[in-house]
């Protein structure tokens, strides 16, 4: 049987064959073992590459590599410690999997690097702009469950400018939008109040194939306050457990202190990483009401392709499904995670190119604009990708009669810019 290639890489097989795409091995500040690939024009080595990366994501084989080199530059495609398995994982210890990436370009004799922060890549790059900036007494030394990381004692290269390509506020921004309220017991797949469901015909539900449904601003109001309220108590249980976690192990330090079976009660409490199951994670009245947020995406959800209702992506798939205490608090809450833009766009001072797709059912340009206005530069570009989706796919006979966004993309925005700037 041949299968074809996955959708978001679908453009790279048409790849010219004379890159040279190098597989490369490296490693973080902190000694973890990374990898990617590095494309190179055919006929030389610039001395500008381009670094891609995403928090769980397999960016080795990004669409934005084949038309950047054929434009003249390098890129890098680099996956992190946590590919395809966020469930413990720290934000502020990724920004070590970033650092080293720049440094292994560095060491590659590549003098200017540009950041290509897609999707969650986006939030995850700012962090490391803002983090990069400070003096190392003033980065985060734990991350917001009380663990340890060193983002003071390695060294944080800087880069010289920032792509932001459809790059939502941060995952946990990005996911206390999707939380359904309408759980009522964090143990139960399906126990609902119908109060809060927005699959209840009652608060403006209509099945997909009739058409769109329709929220009223009251129903939004209260959905949004319970969201939040949700997050709250994933929140205080994560912090309690991470508390637990710090105090046994903090026990630890002083053995001598310790009888025997309050050593063995303390090391076990130590070590313990406890997790969490949370249910129902993609419940977004967006998805089905295209008046919130108005833009050309239509009716339905990334999460829930092939023309099914969102709703197999919130009782199915899910998203953040399994988590650790500390990796919940770091990465997917909206309130105590770091990585949110409103929170790091005031430190992006460099060059930097927001792209927007204004047909992507997951990310909006109210959003967009919010983070854009946010950010500090007095080099910046906003462009909007009109009829694109998410992974700038055309969306309908108007997005196919434009031709392929992605190539659109690098060559009517992407690689004019970068060449204003960094020529090769």
């Amino acid at each position: 049987m041949k299968f074809k290639p996955f959708h978001v890489h679908a453009h790279y097989v048409d790849i010219d064959p004379s890159v040279r795409i190098e597989p490369v091995r490296f490693h973080a500040p902190d000694g973890f073992p990374l990898n990617g690939l590095l494309h190179l024009p055919a006929k030389n080595t610039p001395e500008v590459a381009v670094l891609a990366m995403h928090p769980r994501g397999d960016f080795s084989r990004h669409y934005l590599a084949p038309g950047l080199v054929n434009g003249g530059y390098a890129f890098l495609g680099a996956n992190s410690r946590h590919l395809n398995n966020d469930a413990d994982a720290l934000h502020e210890r990724l920004l070590i999997d970033v650092a080293g990436s720049i440094r292994f370009l560095k060491d590659r004799g590549f003098k200017k690097i540009i950041l290509a922060g897609n999707s969650g890549g986006g939030s995850l790059f700012a962090f490391y702009i803002q983090q990069s900036g400070l003096p190392p007494d003033q980065r985060f030394d734990s991350g917001p469950s009380g663990d340890k990381v060193p983002l003071r004692e390695v060294e944080l290269p800087p880069v010289d400018g920032f792509i932001i390509l459809a790059a939502h506020p941060g995952e946990g921004r990005f996911l206390m939008d999707r939380l359904d309220p309408s759980v009522v017991d964090e143990t139960s797949p399906t126990a609902c109040n119908p109060r809060l469901d927005m699959y209840n015909p009652k608060n403006g539900y209509r099945p997909m194939h009739e058409g769109p449904s329709k929220y009223s601003p009251d129903f939004l109001a209260e959905y949004r306050a319970a969201q939040r309220q949700r997050c709250e108590r994933i929140d205080r249980l994560c912090k309690e457990w991470s508390a637990e976690s710090l105090y046994y192990r903090a026990r630890l330090k002083d053995p001598a202190r310790l009888t025997p079976a309050e050593m063995l009660m303390a090391s076990r409490h130590g070590l313990q990483r406890r997790y969490l199951v949370i249910y129902r994670t993609l419940a977004d009245p967006r998805y089905l009401d295209p008046a919130i947020d108005p833009n050309r995406r239509p009716i339905g959800s990334l999460f829930a392709q092939g023309g099914r209702d969102p709703i197999a992506g919130n009782y199915g798939e899910g998203l953040s499904r399994v988590m650790s205490a500390r990796g919940w608090l770091s990465t997917w809450s909206g309130l105590e995670s770091r990585a949110a833009l409103e929170l790091t766009a005031p430190s992006i001072r460099i060059p930097t190119h927001m792209v927007y797709a204004d047909a992507d059912t997951e990310i909006y340009e109210r959003e967009c604009r919010a983070a854009y206005g946010l950010i500090p530069a007095t080099d910046k570009t906003f462009t909007t990708m009109e009829w694109a989706d998410h992974y700038l796919f055309p969306v309908g006979s108007e997005g196919q009669s434009r031709g392929n966004a992605r190539q659109k993309l690098c060559e009517d925005a992407l690689l004019p810019w970068l060449k204003q700037r960094w020529p090769v």
